[in-house]
């Protein structure tokens, strides 16, 4: 099966790019950031432990992000391909990433300012049912408050804050970016222009997944 990982800063467009690519090439979704948030509303043990590391923009540890992507990738359901959505983001994760086999990797890495993406992150809105993402300046729900796909209440992530904010840009410096420089030197990286709307950085993006 194929395998393709996003990669980027905080705000970079992650999200959007891979709901994209699953709805265009058929691949399935896997956003470590929605399985965390599940647990937190199942208020799980696991939920649990991952509620204080997010509110305050560090990382989850990796073996509790490690362990909860294990059993996703054993649901049976990946042979089309799958894209990685916010995973690995330490290298740990990268290494455990690397020990499941697939047919074919690429990381795409989308490349955007820290002025622009913490000016998406501070003006996006997402649905607490369906997880669909808004912005307020340049994709906002039809309805105020109100998700346009099962009409669930959007609202900003309770994460999205500026200090919050601040604080993931720095653990993402610090952490994540060996792991790009661990996929370049794999041979499998690849670099796309993450800057302007959603629309021209799929555009730059899709020509890449194939």
């Amino acid at each position: 099966m194929k395998r393709l990982i996003l990669f980027g800063a905080p705000g970079s467009g992650k999200g959007t790019m891979g709901e994209l690519i699953q709805r265009d090439f058929g691949y399935a979704r896997i956003s470590t950031g929605d399985i965390l948030r599940a647990e937190i509303e199942l208020g799980s043990a696991d939920g649990l432990k991952a509620r204080a590391f997010m509110a305050s923009g560090g990382l989850v540890p990796d073996d509790l992000v490690v362990e909860l992507v294990r059993k996703r990738l054993l649901r049976g359901d990946l042979d089309g391909g799958y894209v990685m959505d916010g995973y690995p983001r330490t290298l740990a994760q990268a290494v455990a990433l690397s020990a499941v086999a697939c047919s074919s990797e690429k990381a795409i890495f989308i490349e955007v300012s820290e002025n622009e993406a913490v000016d998406r992150l501070l003006s996006r809105l997402t649905c607490r049912e369906c997880g669909a993402i808004y912005n307020l300046k340049n994709k906002p729900p039809r309805r105020e408050g109100v998700c346009d796909i099962c009409g669930g209440s959007v609202a900003r992530r309770s994460d999205d804050t500026a200090e919050a904010v601040r604080r993931r840009f720095q653990v993402y410096g610090e952490r994540t970016l060996p792991v790009i420089d661990y996929y370049d030197k794999a041979g499998v990286l690849v670099r796309v222009d993450g800057s302007g709307d959603a629309a021209r950085v799929y555009d730059r993006l899709k020509e890449r997944v194939a």
